[in-house]
């Protein structure tokens, strides 16, 4: 028997932040602590969100000390303010990382301890987190619809899987990201792709999952081009939401390798998470395919590949599909983010530890294997 959970009253399209007010107040919140990055705040994206806020009569103090990869202190700063300044609810808004903090944060203010003490569900959450709602400021991670962070801890420099705590509410407005670069647009929607990729081929996949995910790949394929290169165009900025939050949805149907070579790049080099999983996404494809080319086949489809050959071709054909993409995408090679072939033990060695994303994919990645990839992807930086 399949089972699909899914918590947050979604509001999606243009204009859906200007309810954050409304769906405060509605939860009972009089005091919010806003969790936000700098970038965020400084460029003025938040504006809207705040004034909603303000205009709901909705007492709001923002947090914004945070980085492109949070750890464990960032979420007990963010949870202490709360704390200390008596707040009555948490609002995320900006990208994954300021959505995984503010959900993290919750944890820590239901159940105290560190967050590192949650990691895959190590430690239950037992108390009442506190009202949360979630607003997105990328087409990327799908944070706001799921229950689950990624939060780096420091002492190990490895990017960990907490069972947090799902929004009550998630706001998707593609005009958040309408002045996101271009470098952060591509970077956000290779990883929606990644994540609806990973779902469908995952061994957690579910029709629910499977449906959310074709359409998520379909959509992303088509508009990611567009969305990069006219950051403007209000209908591919659209199309990337709704893309992004369906592949996030499909995220209950699991995940796959492409994260786990993701999550070794940025701990060890703090560069951007889609950044990370755009290197690794065609090759961890390639790992999978002999397995199952079915599916493959299928997620060609979806990338507007027209039918030919057996399934495996028409799976290769989909791979190939994604590398021009990426290729397409100003995402800097791994040589251009640092990585040497010193480095490649210290990958192999993080790679290896995320047994929660290699644990999701349906195919064995040994540490050849992961010793191969890792090479791969060098030679062609």
């Amino acid at each position: 028997m399949n089972f699909f959970h899914l918590v947050p009253q979604i509001h999606y399209g243009p204009g859906a932040a200007a309810a954050a007010g409304e769906a405060l107040r509605e939860l009972g919140v009089s005091d919010v602590l806003v969790v936000t990055d700098q970038g965020v705040l400084d460029a003025g994206v938040i504006d809207p969100v705040l004034k909603s806020v303000k205009d709901a009569g909705v007492a709001c103090t923002v947090f914004s000390d945070l980085r492109t990869n949070p750890s464990e202190q960032h979420v007990a700063g963010a949870a202490h303010m709360y704390q200390t300044l008596g707040c009555d609810g948490i609002l995320g808004v900006g990208g994954g990382s300021s959505l995984d903090v503010a959900k993290s944060a919750a944890v820590i203010i239901a159940d105290g301890g560190c967050i590192t003490s949650y990691e895959d569900g190590a430690r239950a959450v037992t108390g009442t987190p506190p009202p949360l709602v979630q607003v997105p400021t990328t087409a990327g991670t799908g944070s706001e619809v799921v229950a689950g962070a990624i939060i780096t801890d420091s002492s190990r420099a490895f990017k960990m899987h907490v069972v947090a705590t799902p929004a009550q509410v998630a706001l998707c407005d593609p005009e958040l990201t309408l002045t996101l670069p271009a470098g952060p647009t591509a970077a956000s929607g290779v990883d929606a792709l990644a994540h609806a990729i990973g779902a469908y081929t995952s061994v957690e996949s579910q029709p629910l999952a499977d449906a959310m995910a074709l359409r998520a790949i379909s959509a992303i394929g088509r508009w990611l081009p567009v969305a990069v290169a006219n950051g403007d165009d209000l209908r591919a900025r659209d199309q990337m939401m709704t893309g992004a939050l369906t592949a996030g949805i499909s995220m209950k149907g699991g995940g796959a390798a492409d994260h786990a070579f993701a999550h070794a790049v940025n701990a060890l080099f703090d560069v951007h998470h889609g950044v990370g999983v755009a290197l690794f996404l065609a090759d961890a494809m390639e790992h999978n395919l002999p397995h199952m080319p079915d599916r493959f086949a299928d997620i060609a489809l979806a990338l507007g590949v027209r039918p030919f050959g057996d399934s495996t071709a028409l799976g290769r054909a989909g791979i190939d599909v994604v590398r021009s993409l990426v290729a397409s995408l100003p995402i800097p090679a791994l040589a251009q983010i640092g990585v040497t072939e010193a480095d490649l033990p210290a990958l192999v060695d993080k790679v290896q530890a995320d047994r929660f994303h290699l644990g999701l994919n349906r195919v064995p990645v040994t540490v050849d294997d992961t010793w191969r990839i890792l090479r791969a992807a060098l030679a062609r930086s």
